[in-house]
């Protein structure tokens, strides 16, 4: 019996971002009388790992000596789960064909056993490696994780949830290639569904998969969807920066439980080495909501992945930050003071501390207790400040000495000036039109300190908190 001809298993062919038009690959089955006919096409050699569902060896092509990898599995009593599964994997690698995946050549049946030929990995799983490792460095991290959002973006385009994504289940192709970086296959698709679009009617609601891996949504029983991948890129990456999961439990609702009610913790020693970049991916991953989870196509766009330093490292929305301030001020959350804001052409907001409360003020200085943040995932990131005309660094400095400070209202109208560029006024005019609110000669408890550059935090004709002047224009 001659064995079909494959071809086209070029990995390097395969673009990293395949849309879901990618053509099936042509995976033959073939029917073997005995089990001993394999081996007269491949040479078996050492047993590479054990699994639930059988054996994989490594194996030579007797023909053309190459290597390949060879799942031995028993064939599973007809109507069993175990079919299911296994149809279902060897139906996904049919479909798949990405850099990231793992590859499938052949597939051998005979009467009592099934032999799945796929791509060889000589790295072993990739917690192997992080055992012999402890942890792994920042950028070999992101190598990984950048490789493993890829593989991700491309199975959720064909409607592919692999629901069980782990270190054990992440293969890695050679232990090191020329760059030095760890190249990765996402591998194990017996727990994965092929959804037929997004939806309700393509909500998920079996509970699968490794316990320290798995999503809250899943773990609660209320349906899930293909963010729950998402989580576990996010504990994947935890775990190689610091080598230990984030949540640990003995059961599943105790597991729920600290999810719930803990943040993303960093308090091992380990963590003040890694950036603040990589602290920020981890808790827009790993947010109990899936709806306000970083997807993985953001992840791929994100700064600590591309190495652009120069956007900020979380996606920004300003205008909606700007309303949760503003919001803020009128439900008493945050005092006036906290919102020094300045205008544009001043180099750094003063940050105002009044004497005593002005008249017609409140200040109201209640606490909030802290929780796990439910918000989507977008956060302020300070923009370098420099030197700009009506004024110096060195000026303000020494007018104000070293208490001068960046509030927030000066950093997202420093973020809003780099986004978008309004019409603004000159510094004199804004001046003059101060000078005229307060021509009605009401005075505030505030020290000025004999400084022009200063913006009061309440209109002497107004007790409702301070709104943006024209040069920011913002609204409710």
């Amino acid at each position: 019996m001659r064995e079909a001809d494959v071809t086209g298993l070029d990995m390097d062919m395969v673009s990293l971002r395949t849309t879901r038009d990618t053509l099936e690959k042509d995976v033959p089955s073939i029917r073997l009388e005995k089990d001993s006919e394999l081996r007269e096409i491949y040479q078996f050699g050492r047993k590479l790992g054990q699994g639930s569902f059988g054996v994989v060896y490594e194996a030579t092509h007797i023909e053309t000596q190459t290597k390949w990898a060879i799942k031995e599995v028993c064939r599973p009593a007809a109507g069993s789960s175990k079919v299911k599964m296994l149809e279902q994997e060897i139906n996904i690698l049919k479909q798949v064909n990405h850099a990231c995946v793992i590859q499938l050549k052949e597939v051998y049946n005979t009467a009592n056993m099934i032999y799945l030929v796929t791509e060889l990995c000589t790295g072993g799983e990739l917690n192997q490696l992080l055992r012999q490792k402890k942890y792994f460095t920042e950028d070999e991290t992101r190598h990984i994780i950048r490789s493993l959002a890829e593989a991700v973006v491309y199975l959720h385009k064909k409607d592919i949830v692999h629901r069980d994504l782990k270190l054990e289940n992440i293969l890695v192709k050679n232990s090191e290639d020329d760059d030095g970086r760890i190249n990765i296959k996402v591998t194990d698709f017996g727990l994965s569904e092929q959804m037929s679009g997004v939806g309700i009617d393509n909500i998920m609601t079996e509970t699968c998969g490794t316990l320290i891996y798995m999503a809250p949504e899943m773990m609660s029983g209320r349906g899930y969807s293909q963010w729950c991948d998402v989580w576990s890129i996010g504990v994947v990456m935890y775990m190689l920066l610091c080598g230990e999961p984030p949540f640990v439990s003995k059961t599943k609702a105790y597991l729920l439980e600290e999810i719930m009610s803990k943040e993303v913790p960093f308090n091992q020693p380990i963590w003040s080495k890694v950036s603040d970049g990589a602290k920020t991916i981890l808790t827009c991953l790993l947010k109990v909501d899936p709806a306000h989870r970083m997807s993985p196509s953001q992840l791929l766009e994100n700064p600590w992945i591309t190495g652009d330093t120069n956007v900020p490292a979380t996606p920004s929305n300003v205008l909606k930050m700007m309303r949760e301030h503003l919001k803020e001020v009128e439900t008493g959350t945050q005092t006036p003071e906290d919102l020094s804001f300045t205008s544009s052409e001043d180099t750094l907001g003063q940050h105002l501390v009044p004497q005593a409360d002005a008249p017609g003020t409140e200040c109201n200085h209640a606490k909030t207790s802290p929780v796990r943040s439910s918000r989507p995932c977008t956060a302020l990131v300070p923009t370098k400040t420099t030197k700009q005309s009506g004024g110096s660094l060195q000026q303000d400095k020494q007018k104000n000495g070293p208490e001068a400070s960046v509030t927030p209202s000066t950093i997202v109208t420093q973020a809003h000036a780099s986004v978008k560029a309004s019409p603004q006024s000159s510094a004199k005019q804004r001046r003059r039109q101060d000078k005229k609110d307060f021509s009605s000669g009401q005075n505030l408890s505030c020290d000025l300190s004999k400084s022009q550059n200063h913006r009061p935090f309440t209109s002497s004709k107004s007790k409702k908190p301070l709104r943006c002047s024209k040069a920011n224009s913002y609204s409710e």
